[in-house]
């Protein structure tokens, strides 16, 4: 299966930058192109006025050379001891030679006589591919005069010996002598002594046939410091006007590719989301100064000046598209202003219309629970009253408070779901309201535990203890700190009984619905200082530590309650309870060992009682202190190591009672 490579991020390069590496680009050929030309044209004009000095210097010389004497010296004369010749025609040829150096500084001449093949001899000229075919080794170069034998410090080094026979013979001496005609070479070559540029001519008898050659070196060295003298000015030329174009092109290309930068920053922005910005006016209105370097340029300073009036004044298409940009940014934001409206309208109206399907389920889920759990008592009373009615008479005493039990029981249930819902009804409703007046803890938990040992009959023994844990001041002065105690009596604190007793009910009645047969189901109340901690121990099948957090949530029930009956309102109802009197729940539970439930409340401090002399008939506040809504806090959190390996702590946290 083929596999798509990921496309190769194409390195950024600013328009800018291509402008000026195009340029350079182009500039250097250009430049290099004009260089060449003009390097090739002057060498070549040089080199044509040299060969042009070189021919007529040459033509000069042959026409003054004595023909006659230079053979007869070639036939007769005799060499001297150091290899040149004291000959009066060696010396009159000498000095000829010397004389057309005077003429022409740069000239050395020399003659010499070229032998070749007899049958050649006498013969008409030659053409080129007739000379070719005979090799030069067949041919023999001997030397007559030469020029350099005149000046005794070269003479030994550079002159030609006097008849000094040579087997190496240039091509252009035989075409001379074959042809019949004045021959150039071709390049300009070197030796060690210098640069030279050579050409020979045919010296001809009175018979018209070529008997001699005289030969020209001209210097041309000056033809190469003339290469180097224009490579050094045309680079010096190079640098000020490829730095003086280059400014130029700086400064322009800046004021051509300004708005374009803007544009790309803008479409850069854009794609970010963001459309606060102002492409046309703002570039169109504002001078962007040279740096400090440039500034002391005064060329520099009237082209950013000229740039600056172009584009205040000249519009151009990068003008125009930036107009045109500006009106596509506005109608994007507009379109997306739109989009974003529509799509805040169609989540809110997917958020109302989810959270009327969970209001919904609630209810429906709601109504069906309730529904099911008041069938079952009223069932129970049904049964019992009927059999009661039909067989009453017939039945015996411990019969008839049995059917008794049973019908309490099933008003207890069906009274406690009554409550139930009337709490979570007031609680979505914001209705649950926080009105604590004066009772007796101690009293209050005992009647409780009483009903509801009333209630489950001998199935369960429900314990109850009080003990009073405040301070021996506190007790001594009546508690007038916190205003807890109503005239001396230490019992009495303030707390909202009609919260209380759901949350002590509902836990009560949980800890025997959970709970096996024939098990203790304790409750007891500590009172301290500022609080009253309440206690209900189970024997029961506990909570699973999945389930724990998640206890507290309306319709939650244990993934381990099987078959036993309930509503999941219980422990919601104990939870809101407690919040609005501002206390703390917490519990211990460890599966098939127990759950232990602890609910501290804060004891609510009226104003005006620091008041020693209040008395228990004004026990119904008209002003106490609640702390604010929004500083309620609930926190859940599990603890897995608190006594036993699968107990876990669970608490809610809320605000404790103010200090004066």
């Amino acid at each position: 299966m083929s596999t798509v490579s990921p496309q190769k991020i194409a390195t950024f390069v600013s328009l800018r930058v291509k402008l000026l590496v195009g340029f350079s680009l182009i500039f250097s050929v250009v430049f290099a192109g004009a260089f060449l030309w003009f390097y090739n044209f002057t060498t070549d004009k040089t080199i044509s006025r040299l060969r042009a000095d070189l021919k007529s210097t040459l033509e000069g010389a042959a026409a003054g050379v004595d023909v006659d004497e230079l053979l007869s010296l070639y036939r007769e004369g005799q060499r001297n001891a150091i290899g040149f010749s004291d000959d009066p025609r060696y010396l009159n040829q000498l000095e000829w030679f010397a004389t057309v150096k005077s003429i022409e500084p740069r000239a050395w001449l020399y003659s010499f006589v070229v032998i070749g093949p007899s049958d050649l001899e006498g013969q008409p000229p030659l053409s080129r591919q007739e000379i070719n075919q005979i090799p030069l080794d067949r041919y023999e170069t001997i030397w007559l005069v030469d020029l350099w034998a005149k000046y005794p410090e070269y003479r030994d080094e550079r002159a030609a010996k006097f008849l000094y026979k040579d087997r190496q013979t240039s091509s252009s001496s035989v075409l001379v002598k074959y042809q019949q005609r004045l021959v150039e070479e071709e390049r300009i070559y070197k030796d060690d002594w210098g640069t030279w540029l050579s050409a020979f001519a045919p010296l001809k008898n009175e018979e018209g046939h070529v008997v001699a050659i005289l030969g020209l070196d001209i210097e041309a060295d000056y033809v190469f410091k003339l290469q180097d003298e224009i490579r050094k000015r045309v680079l010096l030329s190079f640098v000020i006007t490829y730095g003086i174009l280059f400014i130029l092109i700086y400064v322009l290309s800046g004021v051509l590719t300004n708005h374009l930068t803007d544009l790309t920053r803008s479409a850069e922005r854009i794609a970010a989301g963001n459309y606060r910005q102002s492409l046309y006016l703002a570039r169109l209105h504002r001078s962007r100064k040279p740096t400090k370097q440039l500034v002391q340029i005064p060329l520099v300073i009237h082209l950013f000046a000229i740039g600056y009036h172009i584009r205040r004044y000249l519009r151009d298409e990068m003008s125009i598209l930036a107009q045109a940009f500006e009106v596509m940014i506005d109608s994007i934001q507009t379109r997306e202003r739109m989009i974003r409206e529509g799509k805040a309208k169609e989540d809110k109206m997917r958020r109302d219309l989810e959270v009327a399907r969970e209001l919904n389920a609630l209810k429906s889920r709601f109504v069906s629970i309730v529904s099911h759990e008041f069938r079952t008592p009223l069932t129970v009373l049904r049964t019992s009253t009927e059999l009661l009615e039909k067989y009453g008479h017939r039945a015996s005493d411990s019969q008839k408070q049995s059917y008794y039990q049973r019908i309490r029981a099933a008003i207890s249930n069906m009274t406690q779901l009554l409550e139930d819902v009337l709490v979570v009804g007031q609680s979505d409703a914001g209705k649950l309201e926080f009105k604590p007046i004066a009772i007796d803890v101690e009293k209050f938990c005992r009647n409780l535990s009483d009903d509801m040992q009333h209630s489950v009959g001998l199935d369960h023994l429900i314990t109850f203890t009080y003990d009073d844990r405040r301070s021996p001041h506190a007790v001594l002065d009546g508690a007038a700190s916190d205003g807890a105690v109503i005239d001396g009596d230490a019992g009495q604190v303030f707390l909202d009984p009609n919260l209380l007793r759901p949350i002590l009910s509902n836990l009560l009645s949980n800890a025997i619905k959970y709970s096996a047969p024939k098990t203790t189901v304790s409750i007891s109340a500590v009172r301290n200082d500022d609080n009253v901690v309440f206690k209900i121990k189970d024997e029961g099948i506990g909570i699973p530590a999945d389930d724990q957090p998640h206890l507290f949530e309306v319709f939650h029930r244990a993934s381990n309650v099987e078959a036993i009956r309930g509503t999941g309102l219980g422990l919601a109802i104990v939870k809101q309870c407690s919040d609005r009197h501002n206390g703390k729940i917490s519990f211990v539970s460890q599966e098939e060992v127990g759950t232990t439930f602890t609910v501290r409340l804060p004891i609510v401090v009226p104003a005006g009682a620091t008041d020693t002399h209040t008395h228990a008939s004004d026990s119904i506040l008209e002003d106490y202190q609640v702390p604010d809504a929004a500083t309620n806090h609930s926190h859940l959190s599990n603890d897995r190591q608190s006594g036993v390996s699968s107990g876990a702590i669970v608490e809610s946290t809320i605000l404790r009672k103010p200090h004066h």
